[in-house]
């Protein structure tokens, strides 16, 4: 067989390993000859071909015995590897790769001489990611990616299904902002840096202000921090306040793209306030004069951050290319007056352009907004382009305005321009083909099969279509089942031609299961937020800091009675099996469901008092319910260390089941369904041991065979097997 690989060519070789993922490559053909060895390691030394940790079929076992030996036994493939990619979603922990790629024996240490790309995505904020980035910025990286999960501090959300972690510990807050001042110091010899901030830290925004190594040096030169060798940032912030800081640190950045939640500075002032605050500060120029290229994508809100929006643009008008996307839900309010004009060349021209035009020459705007507009007006918006003399004179005319009469929506943009739109608009707008992407989504509704008639006509470009099944839940009544679709008469396969179609997808865009079971499983397992162990993070489902969990679920939820029981009950469940301390607010055990308040509020002892109706008798079966469980932590040695491992996990139906397990051979089992649908005779693999097991919430055994149990699950329910 080798001999026979002998014959291939590079090319050959070359184009097998385009469709093998770098584990299979490795794994399969690394050591089969010193020739296949130099083609591997010329994959590797391609940049954006490095180790990729972003798969689910990645596991522990497998990278521990096999795929680490290897790597690290090759000085070439070390010495080969530019690029790495971890993905927080399907990534094995973080914190095992830290200390096997990077330090040995608690010490910092080189294993790729050469790595220049790191991509860190949906990452949860730990010491050792900060200690690991910090280092490789200062010494390694060319280009740095870093974006973060969602935070686990949510108590619950629309389903009722989270537990509640402590928020990141103030040293690992304190680290972060010390890694944001390096990134923008002289201690950073990035190019290249991608960073979304927008849910890790609320307060960054002075870090760069306070921190020492950023203030003006004594030495005689006077010189302050820089970072000298950036060139490009992306970055996603809450508002500008960082980003006015960042300007300051960024001398010779030429492209700059800024995503912002809100167009605002972190006060509230008035416009006299403003003008007095920021126009002193002068033309950025002086600061970034090598920028060419600037993005900003901003929800503003009303007419002051509007006003900010020109001071920024008057800022940069030295720029070649500039592009603006802004938009807004929600027009009512008093100082909403810009809003409520019409969106054409002359608004155009007047918010969202500098004053002074020098030297750009590139201009791309995308504006959506809900407006009532009539349909005749639209083709006045188009032609307010081609009549305005600024926009004849810089050939920037072409410009496309269409209106979304069911939830009346105006967009307009530059038709060069290139922007996912979903099949409902491309029906009654044509003109979306011109500017249409290889990608195409597309809802199941009724009359899906007039468009994929036409689909060839309508889509020429589009290479891969997501079939979307789910959708907001005032559609879920049009939506139909794909084997709905290819079953119905009226669909006659044979008239479906995708011209250019190569891939077709299944989707579900606007449901939230895989970040629910993701971010559950990080606050159920606090090692993925960087905390070592079972007493160095404290759960909770309330604190005196917020309403009482009954109180949310009634005031934000409209779920009361049994049915919010039911949600604590859950969130106990998951609370006592998680690693950590578990905390419980006075009265949360007899579902206490007063108000917050500054005032004294005395336990209500009565919830659980004996009474002829009976009408607290929820009262009392939560109080029995966190007796059990509280007993059954204490007395099962599973739940005294660090061992837990996820057995499974469906995200269409939202189950996650998990293990606890000691070494003097205590296991537990805890399966918890998070949907609001009852679940019969649910398969749960993965079951460490066969034979009887005992289910301790209901009080019944069940049997295991073949390492699976087959369970009733009610909706919003957890069942523990001991």
């Amino acid at each position: 067989m080798v001999n026979k690989l002998e014959i291939l060519s590079n090319e050959i070789f070359l184009h097998i390993f385009s469709y093998l993922s770098w584990d299979d490559i490795l794994i399969s053909l690394w050591s089969m000859n010193e020739r296949i060895n130099s083609l591997i390691c010329s994959i590797f030394s391609i940049n954006k071909c490095g180790i990729i940790f972003n798969k689910p079929g990645l596991s522990y076992k497998k990278c521990s015995s096999i795929l680490f030996p290897l790597i690290f036994n090759s000085l070439s493939l070390c010495s080969n590897i530019k690029s790495m990619h971890f993905d927080g979603i399907y990534s094995i922990p973080f914190d095992f790769i830290y200390e096997k790629f990077f330090y040995h024996k608690d010490k910092p240490r080189i294993c790729f001489p050469n790595l220049k790309s790191l991509y860190i995505t949906k990452c949860l904020l730990s010491q050792p990611i900060i200690q690991i980035l910090s280092t490789l910025i200062k010494y390694q990286l060319d280009e740095l990616l870093l974006t973060f999960h969602e935070d686990t501090n949510e108590i619950f959300d629309d389903i009722g299904d989270l537990v509640s972690n402590i928020s990141i510990e103030e040293d690992q807050e304190r680290m972060f902002q010390q890694l944001l001042c390096q990134i923008f110091s002289e201690q950073c010899q990035l190019t290249s840096l991608k960073l979304d901030i927008k849910e890790i830290i609320d307060r960054v925004n002075q870090c760069l202000k306070s921190h020492s190594s950023l203030r003006s040096k004594t030495v005689s030169d006077g010189l302050q921090s820089y970072c000298t060798t950036l060139r490009q940032l992306d970055i996603h912030l809450n508002d500008a306040d960082f980003l006015e800081d960042i300007i300051e640190r960024i001398p010779n950045v030429e492209q700059l793209s800024v995503d912002l939640k809100r167009l605002q500075r972190s006060w509230n002032s008035t416009n006299y306030e403003l003008q007095n605050l920021i126009l002193p500060d002068g033309n950025w120029f002086n600061k970034v004069p090598k920028l060419k290229c600037f993005t900003l994508k901003s929800c503003v809100y009303n007419d002051l951050e509007f006003t900010y929006l020109k001071w920024l643009l008057n800022n940069i008008n030295h720029v070649t290319k500039l592009d603006i996307h802004l938009y807004n839900d929600n027009i009512w309010a008093k100082d909403q007056t810009i809003w409520k004009s019409i969106i054409d060349a002359n608004f155009i021209r007047q918010y969202c352009l500098p004053d002074q035009i020098i030297n750009l020459r590139n201009f791309q705007f995308y504006i959506y907004i809900r407006y009532q507009l009539l349909i005749s007006d639209i083709e006045k918006i188009k032609n307010s382009f081609r009549i305005h003399p600024f926009f004849i004179d810089h050939q920037w005319t072409n410009v496309e305005c269409f209106y979304q009469q069911k939830k009346s929506y105006q967009h307009i943009f530059s038709s060069t321009l290139r922007k996912l739109q979903f099949f409902d608009a491309l029906m009654d707008y044509p003109i979306l083909v011109e500017w249409l992407p290889a990608h195409v989504k597309i809802y199941l509704r009724p009359s899906v099969y007039l468009f994929l008639e036409q689909f060839n006509k309508i889509c020429p470009n589009a290479s891969c279509i997501t079939f979307i099944s789910g959708c907001f839940p005032e559609y879920l009544e049009t939506l139909i089942p794909l084997s709905t679709l290819f079953q119905t008469q009226q669909l006659n396969l044979n008239n479906i031609q995708f011209r250019n179609v190569t891939k077709l997808r299944l989707g579900n865009i606007y449901t939230r299961h895989f970040s629910n079971i993701n971010r559950l499983k990080a606050g159920i397992d606090c090692r993925q937020k960087g905390y070592l162990g079972v007493t160095n993070v404290v759960n909770y489902i309330g604190n005196h800091d917020h309403d009482r969990m009954l109180v949310e679920l009634g005031k934000e939820r409209c779920i009361f009675g049994e049915e919010a029981f039911k949600r604590i009950r859950l969130g106990v469940v998951i609370q006592m099996t998680s690693i950590g301390i578990p905390m419980i607010w006075m009265g949360e055990e007899i579902g206490e469901y007063k108000e917050k308040t500054p005032d004294v509020a005395k336990v209500d002892w009565s919830l659980i008092a004996d009474r002829e109706d009976n009408s607290n008798k929820h009262n009392k079966t939560l109080l029995a319910f966190y007796r059990g469980l509280v007993l059954l932590r204490k007395e099962n040695k599973a739940f005294f260390q660090t061992n837990l491992a996820f057995i499974h996990e469906d995200h269409s139906t939202k189950v996650l089941a998990y293990q606890r397990w000691a070494k003097s051979g205590e296991h537990v089992i805890v399966v918890v369904n998070i949907s609001g649908n009852f679940l019969a005779h649910y398969r749960v693999p993965n079951i460490p041991f066969n034979g009887w097991w005992h289910e301790w919430t209901f009080d019944y055994d069940v049997k295991v065979e073949n390492n699976e149990v087959y369970l009733d699950l009610a909706e919003h329910e957890a069942k523990i097997l001991v």
